[in-house]
C-alpha cells in the first residue's frame, strides 16, 4: 500500500496592505484639518488601515503609557499633524509583499534627510513640506505609474508639487542634493552644498540620521 505524501505546509501570509485610496482621501482630510468624525469614519472603512493604526500607536516605540482601543482616541493622541506624518510615510510602504524595497527605503531616507535639512535651514515651519517632498520623491515607481499621475489625487502645495515634478525651488534643489549623496557623486554634492548655503557637516549628520531613522521605523 503506497503511503501518500504529506500536504505541503501552508506558507504563512503576506501582511495584507491598507488601501492606498483610503490613505490618500485621508492625507487630503488632515490637509485639510477636516472634521475629527470624518476622519475616523475613513478609518472604520479601511479594516487593516485600522488595525495599523492601533498597532502603531499601542507600540513601544509611540512612547504612550496606556492602551489604545479606539480609532477617536488613537487619532487623538497622535494628532493631525503626527497622523498626516505616519499616513505620508504608510502611503510609501503600503505594499502588497512585507519587503520594504531599495525604492521604498530610499524615499524614507530623503524625506527625513529633507525634513531635517529644512529645520536646520528654516526652523520647524518647513520641514513638513519638506519631509513629503522627499518621502513622495519616488511615488511614481512604488506606485507603478507616472509621477504626475500618483500626484494627482494628493492635496499638495505649488511649491511641493513643482519640487516633485521639476526640482523647483530649495526644496527640489535639497532633493537633487539627497540624489546626489545616494549616487556617492561628490563632486555634485560639494557643489549643491555651496550654492544651497548649507554646512557640510549639518548635511552629513542629517543624512547618517535619516537612515538610522528608516531603518527603526515600525511601519
Amino acid at each position: 500500500m503506497e503511503t501518500q505524501a504529506a500536504p505541503p505546509s501552508p506558507r504563512p501570509a503576506s501582511p495584507a496592505a491598507p488601501s492606498r485610496a483610503t490613505i490618500a482621501r485621508l492625507i487630503t482630510l488632515l490637509v485639510d484639518d477636516a472634521d475629527l468624525a470624518k476622519v475616523e469614519e475613513e478609518f472604520r472603512l479601511d479594516p487593516v488601515l485600522s488595525y495599523r493604526l492601533l498597532r502603531f500607536v499601542n507600540s513601544a516605540a509611540s512612547g504612550f503609557l496606556r492602551e489604545i482601543t479606539s480609532y477617536r482616541q488613537a487619532i487623538t493622541v497622535l494628532g493631525y499633524h503626527q497622523l498626516h506624518k505616519w499616513m505620508v510615510v504608510l502611503l510609501v510602504t503600503a505594499q502588497e509583499s512585507g519587503a520594504r524595497s531599495e525604492v521604498v527605503k530610499s524615499s524614507l531616507i530623503r524625506g527625513r534627510f529633507l525634513e531635517l535639512v529644512g529645520v536646520a535651514h528654516f526652523g520647524k515651519g518647513r520641514a513638513d513640506d519638506m519631509f513629503m517632498v522627499g518621502v513622495f520623491s519616488r511615488l511614481g515607481e512604488i506606485l507603478g505609474s507616472t509621477q504626475e499621475a500618483a500626484l494627482e489625487p494628493l492635496s499638495l502645495g505649488d511649491e511641493i508639487r513643482a519640487a516633485l515634478l521639476q526640482h523647483a525651488g530649495f526644496y527640489g534643489q535639497t532633493l537633487r542634493l539627497a540624489e546626489a549623496i545616494e549616487a556617492a557623486d561628490e563632486p555634485a554634492v560639494d557643489a549643491m552644498v555651496s550654492a544651497l548655503s548649507i554646512d557640510f557637516q549639518i548635511v552629513y549628520d542629517s543624512y547618517n540620521a535619516a537612515c538610522d531613522w528608516a531603518d527603526s521605523l515600525p511601519v
